[in-house]
């Protein structure tokens, strides 16, 4: 339901205003995906999400990486051997507690890793540059903001 109206562009309700918010970032991920998944055609996307995790959370360890991907231990083990056998990721024992297995990233992973970052910066240029500064700032204020929530919301799990 709209309930006023500013000039030529119509006030939502807040319930309206969610709505659309979510069309638009499901809109707005896929059409990324469709745009820039051409590189991720030869590596599974699970690889692409395990190295990114492994990258942002050095050191991690297999509990960890499982308790993130939302996925068994054994599961992780599974997917992290076959990363392993690819030279994607490189598992060692972590010396102060021999009982853990340390993850780390390998050398394909480094390779998968740098085309991420490529996409990401191609990303930003191709579309957020395109902004002006006032809509970047809001958008960053925004996204800090959710990013928050969410982080506060996952502390609180």
């Amino acid at each position: 339901m709209i309930i006023t109206c500013k000039g030529d562009e119509p006030i939502l309700t807040k319930n309206e205003l969610l709505k659309s918010i979510d069309e638009s970032l499901y809109d707005l991920t896929l059409k990324i995906q469709e745009e820039f998944c051409s590189f991720y055609e030869y590596i599974p996307e699970k690889y692409c999400w395990v190295l990114t995790l492994v990258s942002k959370y050095q050191p991690l360890y297999v509990k960890q990486l499982a308790d993130l991907m939302r996925i068994s231990a054994s599961s992780a083990s599974q997917l992290l051997s076959k990363m392993e056998k690819e030279k994607y990721i490189v598992r060692e024992m972590d010396k102060g507690q021999k009982r853990q297995i340390i993850i780390k990233v390998g050398d394909q992973g480094e390779a998968v890793l740098e085309k991420i970052e490529e996409t990401r910066k191609n990303i930003s240029f191709n579309y957020l540059m395109k902004l002006s500064y006032k809509e970047l700032e809001a958008f960053h204020k925004g996204a800090l903001k959710v990013k928050h929530l969410v982080d506060a919301e996952r502390e609180s799990i």
